[in-house]
């Protein structure tokens, strides 16, 4: 019987791409082989069958979801006259079950049981990689069958080694992966330090975060299944979506204090009782489903909860100004290593994983830019409470010099004491006078952009709400012109940033000499972009003011020292009749889309939105 089933077996590899090993070999990361999908418990059964085997030139395969067992078979012929040991490693460490059958010429079927759903101690060879142990024979060759199982995508690329070339690439590996690790402890740790002195609770939540995307990191890419739990098969089966589950809702109490949107404020106040036991119902709701489904459900609760929070602190770094840019960059990194994970589960990407190390790269990026925010936030923090001891101290100080002056005035006579209060009052006068000179510098300085000497953007925002209101109100007609400096980013580049304030300031009173109502106004938007308020202004008006503005430019040249610079710009117009007047940003957002309309159409032209 051992003898038919050696020839079926010898038959069988004269079918299939072969590689040779000579006595030189050293790696080989692309073999020939063949592969087909088929029920067959055992490679007996598979060999009595007639199998539709089919060529793959080299060792990337890549099948996705496959509702059968996936068998390879790989021919290796030794050309040299000495026994050779081989080691053949599928570079995926979460298949399922791999179990491999050696076959050669003057020795029995060798089968050997490898998988992640195996304990580490029943591996051929104890290391977190999928090895087979080859032994060819000198001058023979051998055939291997590969049978794989898996419950996702059958990502199964090859690769051939020399014991001791694996070893050195292991080797070089394991250090990069190692100091990566190690950095990301490190920061663990000095968050428990901070936490210690400081008792801020961001801190733990912080250390709970780094901890986790560091045994998230370890099992993706092998090191927990041979150091932490090898022998616990569940554990290596389900810690993948438990952690990226974890990894992504112990992010909420932490940027809970970053968060500055009343009502999103709200949704963040939930008793921790509560939030606990929601996080722990959904583990265990995870750890009892079938694993393809606990894979699928964590990456899709993740992927929404991590890409809401990234919309909402863009939205909160591009509306409000706040200081949550590195949020936004947390959530980007990590939503670019789920995807990276997700790519290799839908069978999108292929190829061994521990050659690209992008969710690494991208766990420790965002382990370094929290540290950062968090400390830059308790630093922000502190010195709002030395701020706040620091004018205690000062009112306390006013308070007794208060106090002393009182009592000097006491010990004074009456007569001292009259002409005291009357030459206090004249210096009061006089103070609440400079006050008030003061008050309208600074009130000045409040509204005026101090570039142009024009109104600024914050005043704008105050009159465009009037005059919406006003236009409501009356139900005349409002006009508002956007009007943006074409290719103003070349003569910064070209002549500097003093020569581009000189063309800011040089439209400017160009725009200011042709408003010729008292309630028509220019302000400063931003930039090289200004904004003209023009009330009870039809759109034939608004459009010839904005014309004629734009051939004035056209036609100034601007003197400096060394050339002459020709202007152009782009106008947006928008008349109408306000509805709304809890909306004014209507006007500036429709004014806004015909700019860009003029500026895609060419530039120097003025462009009316046109519903």
């Amino acid at each position: 019987m051992r003898f038919v089933l050696f020839l079926l077996v010898l038959l069988s590899s004269k079918l299939s791409l072969a590689f040779s090993v000579s006595s030189e070999f050293t790696y080989q990361k692309q073999l020939p082989f063949s592969y087909t999908l088929d029920d067959s418990k055992s490679l007996n059964d598979l060999l009595r069958k007639e199998v539709d085997w089919r060529a793959e030139p080299d060792s990337t395969l890549n099948l996705g979801q496959a509702d059968k067992p996936l068998w390879i078979k790989l021919t290796l012929n030794n050309l040299s006259f000495s026994d050779t040991d081989l080691l053949l490693s599928i570079d995926n460490i979460l298949l399922d079950k791999v179990t491999a059958y050696i076959t050669t010429q003057d020795t029995p079927i060798v089968t050997l049981a490898l998988g992640d759903s195996l304990p580490l101690v029943k591996r051929p060879i104890k290391h977190e990689a999928q090895l087979v142990p080859i032994k060819l024979l000198a001058t023979q060759s051998a055939d291997i069958y590969l049978q794989i199982e898996h419950h996702g995508a059958v990502n199964a690329p090859l690769s051939l080694w020399h014991p001791i070339e694996y070893i050195k690439y292991k080797s070089k590996f394991n250090l990069i992966y190692g100091i990566f690790a190690g950095f990301i402890i490190a920061l663990a740790l000095i968050h428990l330090v901070l936490f210690s002195f400081t008792k801020k609770t961001y801190f733990l939540y912080a250390i709970g975060f780094i901890s986790i995307i560091w045994l998230l990191n370890v099992h993706l890419y092998g090191f927990s299944y041979r150091y932490l739990y090898g022998n616990w098969y569940w554990l290596q089966q389900y810690a993948q979506p438990l952690l990226v589950l974890l990894s992504s809702v112990v992010l909420l109490p932490l940027i809970k204090p970053f968060v500055q949107i009343n009502r999103v404020r709200s949704a963040f106040s939930v008793p921790p009782s509560y939030f606990y036991t929601g996080l722990i119902t959904l583990l265990l709701t995870l750890s009892i489903l079938p694993i393809h489904l606990s894979v699928a459900a964590s990456y899709i609760l993740s992927f929404v909860l991590l890409t809401s929070l990234l919309f909402l602190f863009a939205y909160q770094w591009l509306k409000n100004k706040s200081r949550t840019p590195s949020l936004v960059a947390i959530f980007s990194f990590m939503l670019l290593a789920l995807g990276h994970q997700i790519s290799f589960e839908l069978s999108l990407i292929s190829g061994p994983q521990l050659n690209t190390p992008i969710s690494y790269f991208c766990y420790f990026t965002m382990s370094l830019i929290l540290s950062f925010t968090l400390v830059k936030q308790f630093i922000r923090e502190r010195d709002q409470e030395v701020e706040a001891q620091q004018a205690k101290l000062a009112q306390s100080q006013a308070q007794d010099a208060l106090l002393n002056e009182k009592l000097k005035l006491q010990e004074q006579t009456q007569a001292d004491l009259e002409a005291l209060v009357d030459e206090r009052t004249f210096e009061l006068q006089v103070t609440l006078r400079e006050l008030e000179d003061k008050n309208r510098e600074l009130e000045q300085m409040n509204i005026e952009d101090p570039l142009t000497k024009i109104k600024n953007r914050r005043y704008f925002d105050k009159r465009l709400q009037m005059e919406v209101r006003r236009s409501r109100r009356e139900q005349s007609t409002l006009s508002l012109v956007m009007l943006d400096i074409d290719h103003f980013k070349n003569i910064n580049d070209t002549y500097g940033h003093l020569s581009g304030d000189k063309a800011i300031c040089a439209v400017a009173d160009i725009i200011n000499s042709h408003l010729q109502r008292p309630s028509d106004e220019v302000f400063r938007y931003g930039g090289e972009e200004f904004v003209m308020l023009l009330p009870n202004t039809e759109l034939a008006g608004a459009q010839l003011i904005a014309e004629q503005i734009r051939s004035t430019v056209e036609a100034f040249q601007l003197k400096l020292d060394k050339a002459i610079i020709n202007l152009t710009l782009s106008a947006g117009v928008y008349s109408s009749v306000a509805i709304d007047p809890k909306s004014p940003h209507i006007y500036t957002d429709l004014a806004d889309k015909a700019l860009y309309e003029a500026k895609q159409l060419g530039r120097n032209q003025v462009r009316i939105y046109q519903p």
